[in-house]
């Protein structure tokens, strides 16, 4: 059995830990100095050692962090209403706005179900072949390297596979050079939210320092960016007859405008990019990464692949037989969750089993501490995707394991996000051994998203049978 658990299943009267430890840390700074060296220890150190509820105080703000999968169910789902997105996701704002990522009440709702007919899964089958395009332009790519003896830097290769299949998929358009340029301003622009988040005192943003600008000139590239795209739509859409429309997600929220300005629609777009691309694309490197390290693993992936694609691309019908490939997706994600941690802030008081929660505590769902909380899981920092097979491991990991959320905010693009993985992965591994260079020191990155730190990796031929 490769899981623990208590209660997670059943109601919350008497669940242990109710009264949370507490703390503090320095006089006005509080735990924000050791929190600031490693952010991921130290979350990490405290699920394991304090419990399922823990007060942190941070400077100013006071955080009520949750790692008890029923406080957690209690939050995302059963009283969701209660709990809406805390201030920390201001520092988000200037790169988000109001799209579905920071929206709240009917705001979210009307977004949501717009999208949602994107993601259903007639669609998702649709987008199948267009994902294995990208994944085949990719490869083509590689054999250039592989040629040359040239390794690769696995996080923007990633990051720009998976723009690419968002572009193809639901936007109908293919990557032109633009990578690059949306790569580097998305890194610098999350940088700069994520040490937002936890220093309280930082200079403000109108200071003309040489970060706000460098921040300025990003913000401008991903506003030229999308508001390309939809300057590019429009134009075809005046092109083309009344009843003919692309029938994509951009579509949707174009037709679905109401009245919303183009910065709307912008903010709209972009977090769907930011969501869309970059978890999976660190999701996509960390799993490399892993099978480096775990060459049996590696083994059991590609001969799966072998036997039931025998050499093509997967097909929509395929995905089911590749069980053990999404045991390992699933085990590189419990160990390096892409959105790693998130907040909530109570609108009321509230009471979770015995837990008093007071209005406006904000409430933290590290998903990173969680993951590795040895009170829920057997050897949890070491690599074992068996304790996700389906038939031997234990199912009862809801609310323990939540890399894309829960309840109704459950991540929109959670089968999109499997699908093209499953794609990527089952396709590379026939084609390709990526071999890591020696020398590294392979570390997350704890920014909104978990990144490699760098990973340099040698595409080698694979083979054939």
């Amino acid at each position: 059995m490769s899981l623990v658990f208590d209660q997670i299943a059943g109601p919350l009267h008497g669940t242990q830990d109710a009264a949370p430890a507490k703390l503090k840390g320095l006089p006005l700074v509080g735990l924000l100095p050791e929190l600031r060296r490693d952010p991921l220890r130290f979350f990490t150190r405290v699920a394991r050692d304090h419990g399922g509820a823990v007060e942190l105080h941070f400077g100013p703000d006071r955080v009520l962090m949750l790692n008890d999968p029923a406080m957690v169910r209690h939050v995302l789902q059963d009283n969701r209403l209660n709990y809406e997105k805390s201030k920390f996701y201001d520092m988000m704002r200037p790169v988000l706005g109001e799209g579905i990522f920071l929206a709240e009440g009917g705001e979210w709702l009307s977004q949501r179900k717009t999208a949602t007919r994107s993601f259903q899964g007639c669609q998702l089958r649709r987008m199948t072949r267009d994902m294995q395009d990208a994944v085949d332009d990719m490869l083509g790519r590689w054999q250039v390297n592989v040629a040359q003896q040239k390794p690769l830097d696995m996080v923007p290769e990633m990051m720009r596979l998976t723009l690419d299949i968002l572009l193809r998929t639901l936007f109908s358009v293919r990557l032109e050079g633009e990578h690059e340029a949306v790569f580097s301003a998305m890194t610098r622009v999350l940088r700069d939210a994520e040490r937002r988040i936890w220093s309280p005192f930082g200079l403000p943003r109108w200071l003309p320092t040489a970060n706000n600008r460098a921040v300025r000139r990003a913000l401008r590239t991903l506003d030229d960016f999308v508001y390309g795209l939809i300057e590019r739509r429009r134009s075809e859409a005046a092109a083309r007859p009344d009843d003919e429309d692309a029938g994509d997600l951009l579509d949707l929220l174009m037709a679905n405008q109401n009245g919303r300005s183009d910065k709307q629609l912008r903010d709209q777009i972009l977090s769907m990019i930011l969501a869309g691309h970059e978890t999976t694309a660190n999701a996509l490197a960390w799993c490399w990464y892993m099978l480096s390290l775990h060459p049996e693993s590696l083994r059991r992936v590609r001969g799966e692949a072998q036997t039931v694609l025998g050499g093509r691309g997967a097909d929509f019908a395929d995905l089911a037989g590749l069980t053990y490939t999404r045991c390992v997706f699933d085990e590189v994600l419990r160990l390096y969750p892409p959105l790693w941690t998130f907040s909530r802030v109570a609108v009321a008081d509230d009471q979770i089993g015995d837990l008093k929660v007071e209005a406006g505590t904000n409430v933290m769902l590290n998903m990173f501490a969680v993951h590795r909380r040895p009170a829920l899981w057997e050897n949890p920092e070491g690599f074992d995707p068996s304790r996700f097979d389906p038939e031997t491991g234990d199912p009862r990991r809801r609310f323990a394991y939540f890399p894309f959320s829960d309840g109704p905010r459950t991540c929109l693009g959670e089968r999109f996000a499997v699908l093209e993985s499953m794609i990527a992965i089952s396709a590379v591994v026939q084609r390709f051994d990526l071999q890591l260079v020696p020398g590294q020191d392979v570390k997350p990155e704890p920014m909104i998203t978990l990144r490699p730190s760098g990973l340099m990796m040698q595409p080698v031929a694979v083979a054939k049978a």
